[in-house]
């Protein structure tokens, strides 16, 4: 185990940096529960792969992003309120990977993924991740304003010119990319706990673009390579350990910000 350490922290750390400037419009662009309903279909995505004999992260892959297109669709399109259309496509990807773990012969390396297990993560999981983060960052930096405008006013982003079509299904799909891998680390149930906290820490003691993405990758970081220790010492899940040392992290955060708002006043 100790030769995979490397490899775990690295991918860890590279993940935990996706994961925080993701974080930013999945909390300020309230995409939590089109996270939930990616997350979840990665596990149908992976049944299907089992099944069918393809590459299960690579159905995953395009199961996620295909769940995540549909959600966005039945939401800008037809005109379902988030939560109807998260609902309806959630159990539907539910229902197919249930059955699909029912026909598959190989449940237990599929059910890994609902928690977590160091054990899934790849060298080439890390190469992925590594020109993921990349290009995550260039767009970022290209798109700063455009992505900004879509988070807080997309009726008026789009009235001065913005694709802001091209730009939320681009997200969407980046976002399902994410998830696919965030699921080894973190787990399938927890995944999009980490999509949230880290914005949410750092937005209780800071409000600036630059400043909120800084403290939001230390808040990823932290929550991630502590939790991994936890879960090393303590011989805990490593998924439940993040998460748990991530929400610590935030109710921190929570009553720092609380004291500096009552001595601002």
């Amino acid at each position: 185990m100790e030769s995979f350490w490397p490899t775990i922290l690295t991918v860890s750390g590279l993940l935990a940096l996706l994961l925080a400037l993701y974080s930013f419009v999945v909390y300020f662009f309230r995409l939590s529960f089109l996270s939930i309903a990616v997350s979840h279909a990665v596990l149908a995505g992976l049944a299907l792969g089992v099944v069918t004999g393809l590459d299960p992260t690579a159905a995953a892959l395009v199961f996620s992003v295909a769940v995540g297109w549909l959600v966005a669709f039945l939401r800008r399109r037809v005109g379902l309120t988030e939560d109807a259309s998260v609902g309806i496509v959630l159990a539907l990807s539910m229902a197919v990977g249930i059955i699909l773990i029912y026909l598959s012969s190989h449940r237990g390396n599929v059910f890994a993924y609902l928690f977590g297990s160091l054990t899934t993560v790849s060298t080439a999981d890390g190469v992925v991740l590594f020109f993921l983060l990349l290009v995550s960052a260039f767009l970022a930096y290209r798109y700063k304003d455009q992505v900004l405008f879509l988070c807080f006013d997309e009726e008026t982003a789009y009235s001065t010119g913005i694709r802001t079509g091209v730009l939320y299904y681009s997200m969407v799909a980046l976002l399902a990319f994410l998830i696919t891998y965030a699921t080894k680390l973190v787990g399938i149930l927890l995944t999009h706990a980490m999509l949230v906290v880290p914005t949410a820490a750092a937005y209780q003691l800071v409000w600036h673009y630059g400043k909120l993405l800084l403290l939001s990758g230390g808040v990823s970081l932290a929550s991630t390579y502590g939790g991994l220790a936890l879960a090393y010492l303590l011989d805990l899940p490593t998924g439940p350990s993040i998460v748990l040392t991530g929400g610590g992290i935030f109710l921190l955060f929570s009553l720092l910000g609380f004291l500096k708002r009552k001595r601002g006043r």
